[in-house]
């Protein structure tokens, strides 16, 4: 499935997303773990951006972790960031956007966070170089993902990148991966990665 197709996808599911079975299985314990580790790893962030964030559940949570701090928010499906702009009444920013060409400057964010969509981006190592670009020097971007095992892995061998090619692409960007943790009652098959800038940089 190519990504201009995604974001149609996404496009007619954003009125009902919220509502889906997968809130329940796979996002809500993907943000819940997020939100720990973001708390733990970052605790004083000021500035957090969320790239995919979809209709803004995982930002409108983080708000009461991170009281005062600026919350942006951007999604490729611009239903999808309509919907965010609805079903937020605070100051948080929602727009329309890509990962490969984020609309802000360098080093604007303490954290970046990006749930379940890496395997969405139409060049993820151009996505990473930008998420490495807007992030501060000591940021930290969690990133949680599929790590298809067992059969799982075979048949989304295409999709998501093996650890090693993923660990490869962000070397290449001058980050590396700090620590990873599975998601809790998702069978290991999705890990939360917290990922600085490489120590040679």
């Amino acid at each position: 499935m190519s990504a201009h197709r995604d974001v149609g996808r996404f496009d007619e599911w954003a009125s009902t997303y919220d509502r889906s079975y997968l809130q329940r299985l796979v996002f809500e314990p993907v943000q819940r773990t997020l939100l720990q580790v973001a708390a733990t790893a970052k605790p004083r962030a000021t500035a957090i951006l969320d790239v995919g964030c979809g209709t803004g559940r995982l930002l409108r949570a983080a708000e009461g972790l991170f009281p005062g701090a600026r919350l942006e928010g951007v999604d490729a499906a611009p239903a999808m960031v309509k919907r965010a702009q609805v079903e937020s009444d605070s100051g948080i920013t929602f727009r329309q956007g890509v990962a490969e060409q984020l609309p802000f400057g360098e080093a604007e964010f303490d954290l970046v966070f990006s749930t379940m969509t890496f395997h969405h981006w139409a060049d993820q190592g151009r996505g990473a170089a930008e998420v490495a670009r807007v992030m501060r020097a000591d940021g930290r971007w969690l990133l949680a993902e599929f790590v298809p095992k067992g059969i799982l892995r075979l048949l989304m061998a295409r999709r998501f990148p093996r650890q090693r090619s993923l660990e490869r692409m962000l070397r290449e960007e001058g980050l590396e991966i700090m620590s990873q943790r599975p998601v809790p009652g998702l069978g290991g098959q999705v890990a939360l990665m917290v990922i600085a800038r490489g120590t040679g940089r």
